[in-house]
């Protein structure tokens, strides 16, 4: 359980890194084209849908019982049949928590590895893709005023 919460810690940590660079990068992408725009927005919202989950893992409370099994073999028969049965129980419990912070957090591993690859596509696009502009006039190479008459509307 340790283990999991401490990779769920660094978990977290990049999953707040790639949101950081994600909404650094959000000047450049929604120039782009809407499709362009629509993969960079899953790829925050699956980064903050990972951050939770490692959160969640970091401040789930686990559940785990304890039965001191010395004390029991000592008991009186009866008392150890229902002791018996208390400790499956509570071993029950205790796997069935570790088995539920092991799914939560594996399916952060996987939204987080999601949207960075959702990310890195979408910085590919807007470093080769080029703006797209609704242009209609003629523009000139120089600063100065165009002499060219325009073009009738």
């Amino acid at each position: 359980m340790d283990r999991i919460r401490n990779r769920a810690g660094a978990l977290a940590t990049v999953s707040l890194a790639l949101i950081s660079a994600a909404v650094a990068k959000s000047a450049d992408v929604l120039t782009h084209h809407w499709a362009l725009v629509a993969a960079w927005a899953i790829s925050c919202a699956l980064a903050v849908l990972a951050v939770a989950g490692a959160a969640a893992v970091l401040a789930g409370r686990a559940v785990f019982g304890r039965m001191d099994t010395r004390l029991a073999a000592q008991g009186p028969r009866a008392t150890q049949k229902y002791l018996a049965s208390g400790y499956i129980e509570q071993v029950s419990t205790g796997e069935e928590t570790v088995r539920t912070f092991l799914t939560v957090f594996r399916d952060a591993v996987t939204l987080t590895v999601t949207s960075a690859l959702i990310f890195l596509i979408v910085l590919a696009c807007t470093l080769h893709g080029t703006t797209r502009t609704d242009r209609t006039e003629r523009t000139c190479p120089t600063s100065t005023t165009c002499s060219q008459p325009a073009h009738p509307k």
